[in-house]
């Protein structure tokens, strides 16, 4: 059942003709995500790939919703980051997770809450095996998001690191 619905969260997944208002900062986009949109967001990274989850939802459909979703305040419906995966799961049934809040919703929770709804869909999907994500080595908020989700750290390249979550390992 879409959007995902928390304690204090909706998790919407965002289709071409939403991501697509997003990008050209078109006043539609309140109205199609219903919700209000902050001037901040997207911020600086999603912007900038906005354009490349367009051009992969023209030439490839299936891909919805296996990108963006947005994070929306279920109180007051404003949304406050976004989250979603970097395409759909490949053939050994990984997808790998991404996700950011405004500076102003940090540390409150909001993203351990977000990302628990968004891996427990993923997991309920047929195919998906793994779920891997990759952080800054000093971002620590998003390593205890990860491990809240019970992602085992897997490595590190170029100051990253990389986390996994195997299907089996979930608890639901």
């Amino acid at each position: 059942m879409l959007p995902l619905i928390t304690s204090r969260l909706l998790v919407c997944p965002c289709r071409l003709p939403l991501i697509t208002a997003i990008y050209l900062q078109d006043p539609q986009a309140v109205t199609m995500l219903n919700a209000s949109i902050p001037p901040e967001w997207p911020q600086a990274e999603l912007k900038e790939l906005l354009p490349h989850l367009i051009e992969l939802l023209q030439h490839d459909p299936k891909s919805f919703p296996w990108l963006l979703w947005a994070i929306v305040s279920a109180t007051d419906n404003t949304v406050l980051g976004d989250i979603g995966f970097k395409g759909r799961p490949d053939e050994n049934g990984m997808v790998e997770i991404g996700y950011s809040l405004l500076p102003a919703h940090r540390n409150q929770g909001y993203m351990r809450e977000a990302a628990a709804a968004l891996v427990t869909w993923a997991f309920q999907q047929p195919f998906v095996k793994s779920i891997e994500a990759e952080c800054e080595v000093n971002n620590i908020a998003s390593g205890k998001v990860l491990q809240h989700l019970g992602m085992r750290q897997t490595g590190m390249q170029d100051n990253m690191l990389r986390w996994q979550l195997l299907e089996k390992d979930f608890l639901r």
